[in-house]
Parts: structure tokens; C-alpha cells; sequence
């Protein structure tokens, strides 16, 4: 579309799309002005409620786009307590460590969120056919077994895991954003934590190695022997 001219910018680049095109058409230029800024104060007073309720805006590193990613930014003020009803794998990272091709660690973190049962909204990391369907943890936990060859590993108790929500959610924290969480070891690298029933445990697995790191985090959590 041309949005050169005043008139076709408003209504026609800005106010089609909104649905509001008819609504300028029956105003007067007197009436249309005051409509125009509330329209405008509405839509900043929305954006300014959106920032002030994220509170990892200046610190989400490579996990910027909610809609994209399956993994979940994470910082001071919204860092899983141990006493979470959830269980959480966090990833702990520099921005520097996303180096090696073929295998970078965001990617790696988002198809692990991906093998839990978590999924972004759009994108190469949302659920596709039947991965959209949710499945049981107990399904899930098979699954994966079976995904990654440790069947004869598995550990499951003979009842329960029905519950059709994510094993775990995924986290991230950018330890070499703007503002850095007390969280970050102090240097540089990549150290992974499994919060689950009131502990924090390090993971000793590299987050680039899918398989060794979904078995590592079954192995803590119970379902798998080491």
C-alpha cells in the first residue's frame, strides 16, 4: 500500500487492518483528531503493560521471542523457587558459548524443551502432526526411551504419570545480558540445573548433547536408572 499521504497512511495502512477504516469514514476532522490520539494512548498504554509485566526484558539473550521459542527466558524475578510445583531444567549461559556449528545451544535447549512436551507458539520449534497431541508423562517417558535407545533403563512406577502436561518446562538464563541474575556462576560457559521436588541439582552434561542430557534429567527425576 502507499503510505505517503497523511490521509491514506491513517486510514488505510493504520486503521484497515484494525478494523477501524468504516469508523473514520463517518467522523468529521474535528471528531476524528481526539479519537486518533485515544486510539494511539490506548495502544502505548497496552505496550507499556506488556514491558512493565516482563521482568526479564533487559536480560532474554538468545530467547527473545515467546512466540518462537519453546524455551522460557529467565532472571532474578521470575526464577523457579526450588519448592515449585513444576520441575524445571534451566540453562545457565554466556552468549559466547553458541559457537559450535551444527549444535548451538539454543537450538539444542529448544528441541530438549521440544522432548519434554513444551512448544512454541509458531516457528520450527512448534508442534507439527501428531507432536501437537499432548501425551501422557508416562507416554512421553517411553517415548523418549525408545527416541534415544535407554528402554531397558526405564524405572516407572506402576502407576501414575497421567497427567497429560510438559515432564518439565524449560528455562534459560543469559548471563551476559544487560543485567545479570545472582544466579550466573561468574563466568563464562554453560551449567545446566534441574529444580525437582524441593532441590536444584547440577547437571553435569553438555546442553548441546540432546540425548545424554533428556537421560541425565530422567536419571535424577526417577523414571530412568543411571
Amino acid at each position: 500500500q502507499d503510505c505517503s499521504k497523511f490521509w491514506r497512511r491513517v486510514s488505510v495502512c493504520w486503521l484497515l487492518p484494525l478494523g477501524l477504516h468504516s469508523t473514520m469514514h463517518a467522523m468529521s476532522w474535528r471528531s476524528f483528531i481526539p479519537f486518533a490520539f485515544a486510539l494511539i494512548g490506548s495502544v502505548l498504554t497496552s505496550f507499556a503493560k506488556e514491558t512493565a509485566d516482563d521482568p526479564c526484558r533487559d536480560s532474554k539473550g538468545l530467547f527473545a521471542d515467546a512466540k518462537l521459542d519453546a524455551v522460557i527466558p529467565l532472571c532474578d524475578g521470575n526464577y523457579p523457587d526450588t519448592n515449585s510445583k513444576e520441575s524445571w531444567l534451566v540453562l545457565l549461559y554466556t552468549q559466547d558459548q553458541n559457537t559450535e556449528v551444527g549444535k548451538y545451544f539454543d537450538v539444542q535447549l529448544n528441541k530438549i524443551a521440544m522432548d519434554f512436551g513444551n512448544f512454541a507458539k509458531r516457528g520450527k520449534f512448534a508442534a507439527k502432526g501428531k507432536a501437537g497431541k499432548a501425551k501422557k508423562q508416562r507416554k512421553q517417558i517411553v517415548w523418549l526411551a525408545e527416541k534415544y535407545d535407554f528402554e531397558p533403563d526405564l524405572t516407572l512406577p506402576e502407576k501414575g504419570l497421567t497427567d497429560t502436561a510438559p515432564l518439565l518446562k524449560v528455562g534459560a538464563v543469559c548471563c551476559d545480558c544487560g543485567t545479570v541474575p545472582k544466579k550466573c556462576p561468574g563466568q563464562s560457559g554453560l551449567t545446566l540445573k534441574l529444580i525437582h521436588q524441593g532441590e536444584e541439582t547440577t547437571i553435569e552434561q553438555d546442553a548441546r548433547k540432546i540425548p545424554e542430557t533428556v537421560k541425565a534429567v530422567l536419571d535424577i527425576m526417577g523414571y530412568t536408572k543411571p
